[in-house]
């Protein structure tokens, strides 16, 4: 009998990515606007408004209340980049809200989900995102691979807090036991997971952490590792049994 049957997946850098660095893709908007703004001063921007959005994220647990906050930190960024062309502030925060454009899917993650689903693996996502994540990812044709979509913004808890991933394995009807999360950040995705009394397998597509273990360097090798690992729980399993044995017939 298989012992893990559920996998919690993470999303940013593990099954989506940026097509390209945000300060670029910003450039771009305001290109098509007629203005030409350096890449370094929209970074600065950003790195500018980041604490504002950080401070209203914890507070949005709703699609809408998600647009108002970009509406909020659209002006903010607006104020520092380009003062005079203000009035953008409604399409910039619509850029924003729109922010399934600006991704892209790692190409082992369809694949690799398909394979996983008609394998019988229950899926879900645990993510440290914004109450839209769910049409994110409608959007890149990724949802329909997941009965639970787990978004910090909407629970109020925030990975590395284990109890994120509590909420899955409930929705999941799922124990700890039975369920590993997959994702690209240690703190987060693993040692959380961990916490959570679940296994976990660090995602390490740049090859960030050669010593760590379990890792995969793409998605691609999940079912492998999910396989192995089942053969060798069955024969540590087996060991045990004839062990057990062995004493039994000593006696």
């Amino acid at each position: 009998m298989r012992t893990i049957t559920a996998i919690c997946f993470d999303v940013g850098d593990t099954l989506i990515a940026y097509r390209r660095p945000m300060r670029i893709l910003l450039q771009d908007f305001f290109i098509e606007r007629d203005e030409i703004l350096n890449r370094d001063a929209i970074a600065e921007g950003l790195d500018a408004v980041n604490s504002r959005y950080r401070h209203l994220v914890e507070q949005v647990k709703t699609v809408e209340e998600e647009r108002r906050m970009w509406l909020e930190v659209a002006r903010d960024l607006l104020d520092l980049l380009l003062p005079r062309r203000r009035a953008l502030y409604p399409a910039l925060a619509q850029w924003f809200s729109e922010g399934w454009k600006h991704f892209k899917v790692f190409r082992d993650a369809v694949p690799t989900l398909k394979k996983l689903r008609e394998g019988g693996y229950r899926l879900a996502v645990v993510s440290n995102w914004e109450p839209s994540l769910a049409v994110t990812l409608e959007h890149l044709g990724l949802r329909p691979y997941f009965e639970a979509v787990v978004v910090s913004s909407t629970e109020g808890i925030w990975k590395p807090d284990p109890r994120l991933f509590q909420i899955a394995l409930d929705r999941l009807h799922v124990s700890p036991e039975q369920a590993v999360s997959v994702g690209d950040h240690v703190e987060r995705d693993i040692k959380a997971a961990w916490d959570a009394g679940m296994q976990a397998i660090l995602l390490d597509r740049f090859d960030d952490y050669p010593q760590f273990s379990p890792r995969v360097r793409n998605l691609s090798e999940l079912s492998e590792w999910l396989r192995l690992h089942e053969q060798q729980r069955e024969a540590s399993s087996t060991a045990v049994s004839r062990d057990t044995s062995r004493t039994d017939t000593d006696h």
